[in-house]
């Protein structure tokens, strides 16, 4: 097997930056209440960055083997069409590292076996939907749309799950979820033209332009009302999180407007903007998310 195509077909810095969402999760998801945390939560965090790792790593292999005809045109220079892997090297690596990713969390000496079985089980699910996802749903429209909404969510589920904080954890996976799903539909609109020749069965191509735009925009405008619930409900009280918040909503309401009132032509060029700007909502949400653990571990150091 070639270390140069296990390098690449490992995408080192998407893998790193997938694990440390775990990271992420357990800080935006922690709670003054659960804090200092344990000596098996602190090794949970560590092992679930590691599972949470190699499964991403598996999840890009065996998507390299669903995508080799398509790889063959558009990116030739990848490691299977290149010849730097066979597809039965990357389906056997993949298997091992989501193999090894699962089992990883049991290894928590530190923690008691239920919680680490749970920790592990996280961990399968996520792997599950990583391989059902490049093996059948990737070309499926709104189902794949849902699954990446999933597979972003799962590291907070993990992460706030690994301190023990189970109802803060809940809002940045929804927030997730919801601005993925709707920022994929959005997406879909801009790639409608390609969608067309690789016979991608999304919204916009099943049901046309207007209607998948429409269902896009829910679903975001179901985030703007989860959004200020934090809030309200006193998790998340700092200036900062309810500026981050305001901007968020601000700018989901303006792609709405690039979107609504428009031809289908319009539609199309405009869900490049729109797309982009979501993406930055995706940033903004982490760092308020963060901030607000950040300072919830300041305090707690302060404090004491």
């Amino acid at each position: 097997m070639n270390i140069k195509g296990l390098i690449l077909i490992s995408r080192p810095l998407n893998s790193f930056l997938s694990g440390f969402a775990v990271v992420i999760g357990a800080i935006a998801a922690i709670n003054i209440s659960e804090l200092p945390l344990s000596a098996s939560q602190i090794v949970g965090i560590v092992l679930g960055y590691l599972a949470t790792s190699l499964i991403a790593i598996g999840g890009y292999a065996i998507n390299d083997v669903y995508d080799i005809e398509i790889d063959k045109i558009n990116t030739p220079h990848r490691p299977l069409p290149a010849g730097l892997m066979t597809l039965g090297e990357a389906k056997g690596y993949s298997i091992i590292l989501f193999a090894v990713g699962v089992t990883i969390p049991l290894l928590n000496i530190f923690s008691n076996f239920i919680i680490n079985v749970i920790a592990s089980f996280i961990a399968l699910v996520g792997g599950i939907l990583l391989y059902l996802y490049a093996m059948y749903f990737k070309r499926s429209g709104f189902i794949g749309n849902i699954m990446i909404g999933l597979l972003t969510a799962i590291p907070f589920i993990y992460g706030g799950f690994l301190t023990n904080s189970f109802e803060t954890m809940l809002f940045p996976a929804i927030f997730a979820f919801l601005l993925l799903v709707g920022r994929e539909v959005i997406k879909d609109i801009e790639d409608v033209h390609g969608d067309q020749l690789k016979d991608v069965q999304s919204v916009a191509l099943r049901y046309g332009i207007k209607p998948a735009r429409n269902l896009g925009f829910l679903i975001l405008l179901g985030l703007i009302f989860v959004n200020p619930l934090p809030i309200i409900l006193g998790y998340y009280t700092s200036i900062v999180f309810v500026l981050i918040v305001l901007i968020i909503d601000v700018i989901i309401l303006y792609s709405g407007y690039l979107m609504f009132n428009r031809t289908d032509d319009e539609i199309i060029t405009n869900s490049t903007y729109a797309k982009k700007m979501l993406k930055s909502c995706i940033t903004l949400g982490i760092v308020g998310f963060l901030f607000e653990g950040v300072m919830k571990l300041l305090t707690f150091i302060i404090s004491t």
